[in-house]
C-alpha cells in the first residue's frame, strides 16, 4: 500500500506557515514544489529509500541493456531543461519564465544560466563517469592500429575486438606505453588480433590497438559521453538518472555566483560548490540494481571487470546468460541470450514525484519533516545572507535523518551488502579516472 497520508498541497501549504509566507508573496507555489521535489529527489538518492521490481526480456543476440531504456518508470531520466531553468530563475530571484528568458532582469542573462548548465551537465559526467554508451561503429584502423574516437567520447570504460572473418570476438584491455613496450618489444612488427589499448601516448580522441589488427575487424567500446545540448530546446534531457540532476544545479549556480561579475556571491557560490561535491562523493558510492532473476531464477550479478576475467569468451557464446555485470543502469549479459528470457530486476527506484496538489506524498510521516527541513533550507537560498544561513542546521538535520536511514535500510539489506558495491568493486578491479581523481 502507498503512502497516503500528506499530499503535495499539504507540504506547500505546511512551508508557507513554517517561512510565514501564506500568502505565497515571496515564495509562490511552483517555487514550493520545485523545493519539495528535490528533497524527494535527495532523499531517495542519499538513502535508497524507493525500491521496486521491474520485468523485461532480454533480446535474442544482444548483450547491453540500458535500465532506464527498459524500465523507464523505475529509472528515470524526465527532468528537463526548461524545469532546471526555471529552479535556477526562481533561486536567483528572476522572472522563472524557462529558457525564453522573458521579464528577466539585466543583473543575471538567460545565455549565462543556459552555459552554466550546460558546462555544469559535462563537468558532472567527467567526475562520475556516466552514463555510458556503446559504440560499435568506427573507422578502420589506421597504419598501425589506431582509431580516432567520436568528437563526443570523454571515456573509454571497456573495449573489445570482433575479427570480420570468423565472427570471434576479444577484451582489450587498457595499458600503456610502456607495459607494452615491456612485455611485446616487437609488437609494432608483428600484427594480430588487437589484446590491449592505449590512450597515454595519444592525442585526444585517439586510441592505439596493440597489436595492430592483421585482419579486418571492428572495435566496440563503451564509453562515456559529453552531450552538446540543445539550448533552444526546453524538453531536453540530461541524461543522467533523476536522482542526480540537483548535482548539475549546484555546479551551474556555483559557476554563477563565483564567476567575477556583478552577480559574485561568494557565500552562495562557495556552498553550491559544496552541494556539488558532496552529490558526487555520494554519487560515486551510489547503486541502482540490487538483484536480479531470470525466467524466476537468481542471476548473480558482480562488476563488468569480474565478468569479463571470469569469462573472458563471454561476447563468443550463445545460451541462458549464468551472471550479469552492472555498471549502475548499465548491464551486460555474459554470454549473448539465445532466447527473450524473462528478466526480474530489483532496483532503487528514482524518486515517485508528485506533480499535482492532490498527489500523494510517498513517504512515510515519521519522515515529512526532514522533506519539509530540506524545502525550507532550499527557498531561502534566494534570501543570502543571515536568513539562508540560519537554515544550515536544518539542511544538516535533514543529511543526519537521511543516514539513519541509510543504516535501517543496511540492517535491512545485510547479505546484499556486497551488492551494493559493485560501482566500487569495477573501480578496484579496472582503475578509472575516479581513482586517480581520489589519489
Amino acid at each position: 500500500m502507498a503512502y497516503t497520508q500528506f499530499t503535495l498541497t499539504d507540504l506547500t501549504d505546511q512551508l508557507g506557515v513554517l517561512l510565514d509566507d501564506t500568502s505565497a508573496r515571496y515564495w509562490v507555489t511552483a517555487e514550493k514544489v520545485y523545493a519539495i521535489q528535490e528533497a524527494l529527489r535527495a532523499y531517495g538518492a542519499y538513502t535508497s529509500y524507493w525500491r521496486a521490481r521491474g520485468t523485461f526480456n532480454l533480446t535474442v543476440g544482444q548483450p547491453y541493456y540500458e535500465l532506464s531504456s527498459v524500465l523507464p518508470a523505475l529509472r528515470t531520466r524526465t527532468w528537463t531543461l526548461n524545469q532546471m531553468v526555471q529552479e535556477i530563475q526562481y533561486q536567483c530571484l528572476e522572472a522563472a519564465n524557462g529558457i525564453s528568458g522573458s521579464g528577466m532582469s539585466q543583473q543575471i542573462s538567460i545565455a549565462s544560466i543556459l552555459q552554466a548548465i550546460s558546462r555544469a551537465r559535462n563537468q558532472f559526467v567527467i567526475d562520475m563517469k556516466f552514463p555510458y554508451a556503446v559504440h560499435a561503429a568506427f573507422a578502420a584502423p589506421g597504419a598501425g592500429g589506431m582509431v580516432e574516437f567520436p568528437q563526443t567520447s570523454v571515456y573509454v570504460h571497456r573495449a573489445g575486438w570482433q575479427d570480420t572473418q570468423s565472427g570471434t570476438w576479444t577484451n582489450v584491455r587498457r595499458e600503456d606505453a610502456w607495459a607494452m613496450d615491456k612485455a611485446f618489444p616487437e609488437w609494432t612488427l608483428n600484427p594480430g588480433s588487437p589484446l590491449f589499448y592505449s590512450e597515454a601516448e595519444n592525442a585526444p580522441l585517439k586510441m592505439q590497438l596493440v597489436p595492430a589488427p592483421s585482419a579486418s575487424g571492428s572495435l566496440e567500446a563503451i564509453t562515456v559521453d559529453s552531450l552538446l545540448m540543445d539550448l533552444t530546446d526546453g524538453a531536453a534531457t540530461f541524461q543522467v538518472p533523476d536522482e542526480w540532476v540537483h548535482a548539475i544545479k549546484y555546479a551551474a549556480l556555483a559557476d554563477m555566483f563565483l564567476a567575477e561579475s556583478q552577480n559574485k556571491d561568494v557565500v552562495r557560490g562557495q556552498y553550491a560548490a559544496t552541494r556539488y561535491q558532496q552529490c558526487v562523493d555520494l554519487a560515486r558510492e551510489a547503486r541502482s540494481i540490487i538483484r536480479l532473476l531470470i525466467n524466476n531464477v537468481p542471476l548473480p550479478i558482480d562488476s563488468f571487470a569480474a565478468i569479463d576475467a571470469a569469462f573472458p569468451f563471454w561476447r563468443n557464446q550463445s545460451s541462458q546468460p549464468p551472471m550479469a555485470g552492472v555498471l549502475y543502469d548499465f548491464l551486460a549479459m555474459a554470454s549473448l541470450p539465445d532466447a527473450a528470457y524473462g528478466i526480474a530486476a530489483d532496483v532503487v527506484q528514482s524518486a515517485p514525484i508528485p506533480t499535482a496538489g492532490g498527489d500523494p506524498i510517498p513517504i512515510g510521516a515519521e519522515d515529512i519533516d526532514h522533506i519539509l527541513d530540506y524545502a525550507t533550507h532550499y527557498l531561502t537560498f534566494k534570501c543570502g545572507g543571515k536568513e539562508f544561513s540560519d537554515t544550515f542546521q536544518q539542511y544538516d538535520d535533514f543529511m543526519k535523518a537521511a543516514a539513519a536511514r541509510g543504516r535501517i535500510s543496511a540492517a535491512k539489506i545485510r547479505y546484499l551488502v556486497p551488492l551494493f558495491a559493485t560501482a566500487q568493486k569495477e573501480s578496484q578491479e579496472r582503475p578509472d579516472m575516479m581513482e586517480a581523481q581520489r589519489a
